[in-house]
């Protein structure tokens, strides 16, 4: 018998939860039974590339609403919730992350199962109705309900579909195809927070309802251009829709203990930063910009990270960047002037966008093929997602009377642990090798 034969009955003989590694970027090793061991994936063209200017999109309305979400902490302070704590209020965004991250373990495997247009046309619409609603709100609960949770869960149900479909057209290129398509998040991150400031309190406008509608009518333009330009593929696979097998290959366990880790204290600066900044002198309108000015940082690092991750590896720059987010955290302990506070928002923005640009695809990359790209973000991203649930509120519980250094010493020392943990990930991934 053969050496491809005796390889192609070994693949049957695999059940599709029983997985290997697929780092080393020559060829997909197993497939689920009944598929081709080297599927054919494009790794560009026009098709492929159409698909990443769609999920553009999705992670623009996606990850650029959820990252703005620090804006709306200070507005609610001085209006709505005015009587609610600042650890209460990021409840709401706490809420909005964990729904995205945890409706992929819904969406993810869906994709695989049905291709990701059966999400992404019904739950784009619902997207834009949660922020129409949001635009209504007046009291916690109808913020909780409407923006921590319709809007967090649509926004899940569009972005796993979206990224898992990238992994079909791409491999050795897709990191960076996945990077460059995430760019959409820090754009959004920098809209929504200058759409809502400059018009959050124009009355002549119509206030923080007509801000927040106006954002919903740019949302709804841009997930037209996703519904046209993400196209399915052939790649579909039938079987367990949960693939615990997965959590046998080290390399994934590992990197979502390490993102685990570090999203405990990942996501302090984007809710913080702007109250923290008004307690140290920084104007108001001032301190909402720093919100825009972490998208405008995290746009940059996630190009460099990108088109870096194809010479230096997509692992190596996760770690590197999980590390240099630690300790930009940990100087903010002695930041207090409006200039040293932009150039920390500049910086970790950058890290921080490297981390959520590359950690979807450096996921995506243990699956061994395709058709399974989608349960393992979905699988990976709900366990993340608790630690982004939990994080915020407890540095917010540990901000005393204006005293943030609780809160800032949590946020580092988790984001540090998750970078040591994410180092063993690396090293699990490629002991040999300089470049993983």
């Amino acid at each position: 018998m053969s050496s491809m034969d005796s390889k192609q009955e070994k693949a049957r003989d695999q059940s599709d939860v029983d997985l290997e590694p697929a780092f080393p970027e020559t060829q997909l090793e197993q497939a689920p039974p009944g598929q081709s061991l080297t599927p054919e994936i494009p790794d560009g063209g026009l098709r492929a590339w159409m698909v990443v200017l769609g999920c553009w999109c999705v992670s623009f309305v996606s990850f650029g609403i959820i990252s703005s979400f620090g804006v709306y902490e200070t507005y609610y302070l001085e209006t709505y919730l005015r009587d609610y704590s600042p650890s209460a209020i990021a409840w709401i965004g706490s809420i909005q992350t964990f729904a995205q991250f945890s409706a992929t373990l819904l969406s993810g495997p869906a994709t695989d199962r049905y291709g990701p247009m059966v999400l992404i046309w019904p739950f784009s619409v619902l997207l834009v109705v949660a922020f129409m609603l949001t635009s209504l709100c007046t009291e916690y609960y109808q913020f909780f309900l409407c923006q921590g949770i319709l809007l967090g869960f649509s926004c899940g149900l569009i972005f796993a579909p979206a990224f898992a479909v990238i992994g079909h057209y791409f491999f050795k290129r897709r990191a960076m195809a996945m990077a460059y398509a995430s760019t959409g998040s820090p754009i959004g991150g920098i809209v929504y927070p200058v759409i809502l400031t400059s018009l959050i309190h124009n009355d002549s406008v119509g206030g923080f309802p007509w801000a927040q509608r106006i954002c919903g009518f740019l949302t709804l333009g841009l997930l037209l251009v996703a519904a046209v330009t993400i196209r399915p593929t052939s790649f579909k696979r039938k079987g367990a829709f949960i693939l615990l097998g997965a959590f046998k290959n080290s390399t994934y366990t590992l990197q979502i203990a390490g993102l685990f880790m570090s999203n405990l204290g990942f996501w302090t600066p984007y809710f913080y930063l702007g109250t923290y900044a008004q307690e140290h002198g920084t104007s108001a309108a001032l301190a909402s910009y720093l919100f825009a000015i972490l998208g405008a940082g995290s746009f940059v690092g996630r190009l460099l990270g990108g088109t870096f991750a194809l010479h230096l590896g997509q692992l190596n720059i996760v770690a590197l960047a999980c590390y240099a987010s630690s300790i930009l955290v940990f100087c903010w302990l002695r930041i207090t002037s409006t200039g040293g506070l932009v150039a920390l928002a500049v910086l970790f923005g950058a890290t921080s966008g490297i981390i959520i640009a590359m950690m979807v695809s450096t996921i995506a990359h243990c699956a061994p093929h395709p058709s399974q790209i989608g349960a393992y973000i979905g699988q990976a991203t709900i366990i993340i997602g608790f630690a982004s649930l939990a994080g915020t509120p407890i540095t917010g519980a540990l901000i005393k009377d204006g005293d943030y250094t609780g809160a800032i010493v949590f946020s580092a020392a988790t984001q540090m642990v998750g970078a040591v943990l994410f180092s063993f990930a690396r090293y699990a991934a490629a002991k040999d090798k300089l470049i993983a």
